[in-house]
């Protein structure tokens, strides 16, 4: 019974994340991809009503644009007699933005996966009892106003996060081993406020910041064990509150000719998750508690784009993500490391159209756990991220 408690002590984790730092996901538009994600000081890109709708206030009318990224991640775990990688799965975010620039107002509306990473490690490894498989996804849609007082334009507006957690992990009953899967999922609201200026003509900076969401997370959690267990691992409702960081953005634009060079820093408050609880319906199934403790997080992004014709443009650009997760409290269920990354990229235009493309190769450097209540093991992977998505301006 000792063994049975300290297994549905630990049935929730934090969920793993092959993208920005924690499980944040920074591609949200190609022409973004293309430069490491660096767009916070960029006025040209429909995208712009995610990273910075405030650039959008120029009274350029009507601008749409969509797209869909594929990022296919491999992470892999070692330890003195064990090593595994985790199952590959393709995730396809989209993303959508729509704006109206009338005068010195604009109204618009982006919508797309500002959160979500999982992973899937082999039935049989060896911390299937701390997790098999683990999934966050969070669809926010965040609609704004935007407002141009000469050459400074600013934008607030709210998002509403569509948030859901899904984990699987195997349970050890001595004798015989079980399992547990937890679905949940709800909804969360804050706020995003945004600044940009065209300092000259060929210089421009950006300022972005988008709240904190808690999100209160219900479902079930539906067990698998032994009938001498069925009293605490039984089928039953649960309930859990995740919240995401506070992201703070500053960037810059410089051009030079046919050349410009991009670049932002960013600033998320990991800190927020300092721990998941999860409360189950029955009081004998106790309460799940993981300790996370995340730091500060910050990314550098930068590139750069050439005009090669009138109706072409290369890009490529570099990115440093840095991680929140501690190594006293890393776990397989979040096997987060720090990130170096380089992106290339590029888009055609069709007299109002135009098509966006980019690749991004992302490394996870390795990372050895210190949590001495979790496996000993170390931590590594990379991911790839391709995404295309298409435009349509008047300007």
């Amino acid at each position: 019974m000792i063994r049975t408690a300290l297994a549905l002590s630990f049935v929730l984790a934090s969920t793993g994340s092959a993208s920005a730092g924690g499980y944040a996901v920074s591609e949200q538009s190609a022409v973004a991809g293309g430069t490491g994600g660096a767009s916070t000081a960029r006025a040209d890109d429909s995208g712009a009503a995610w990273y910075n709708p405030a650039a959008l206030a120029d009274g350029g009318g009507l601008r749409l644009g969509i797209g869909v990224m594929a990022a296919l991640a491999s992470l892999s775990a070692s330890g003195d007699d064990f090593s595994a990688e985790s199952e590959s799965d393709v995730k396809t975010p989209p993303n959508l933005h729509a704006s109206y620039a009338f005068g010195d107002i604009t109204f618009g509306v982006a919508a797309g996966v500002p959160f979500g990473s999982g992973v899937r490690w082999p039935s049989d490894w060896a911390g299937r009892h701390e997790i098999i498989a683990s999934q966050i996804t969070v669809f926010r849609a965040a609609p704004f106003a935007a407002y141009r007082l000469g050459r400074l334009r600013l934008a607030a507006g709210p998002h509403v996060d569509f948030g859901r957690l899904q984990v699987e992990r195997s349970l050890d009953f001595i004798d015989a081993e079980g399992d547990v899967a937890v679905d949940l999922d709800g909804v969360g609201f804050g706020f995003g406020l945004s600044a940009y200026a065209d300092i000259r003509p060929d210089l421009a900076v950006g300022l972005s910041y988008r709240s904190r969401t808690s999100i209160d997370l219900s479902g079930n959690a539906n067990f698998d064990a032994p009938p001498e267990f069925s009293l605490r691992a039984t089928d039953q409702a649960a309930s859990a509150e995740v919240t995401l960081p506070d992201r703070i953005t500053a960037g810059v634009s410089l051009t030079r000719g046919r050349l410009r060079a991009l670049a932002d820093l960013e600033v998320s408050l990991w800190s927020v998750n300092d721990e998941l609880v999860i409360d189950f319906e029955r009081d004998a199934t106790g309460v799940a508690r993981q300790t996370n403790n995340w730091s500060t997080g910050v990314a550098a992004r930068g590139g750069v784009e050439i005009d090669l014709l009138p109706t072409a443009i290369a890009r490529g650009g570099l990115l440093v993500d840095l991680s929140p997760a501690r190594a006293e409290t890393l776990t397989p269920s979040s096997p987060d490391s720090h990130r170096v990354g380089a992106t290339i990229g590029g888009s055609v235009k069709f007299g109002e159209f135009a098509l966006d493309a980019f690749y991004e190769y992302l490394h996870l450097l390795g990372r050895d756990a210190a949590n001495m209540e979790s496996l000993d093991a170390s931590y590594g992977g990379h991911a790839h991220i391709f995404g295309v998505g298409a435009r349509w301006s008047p300007l």
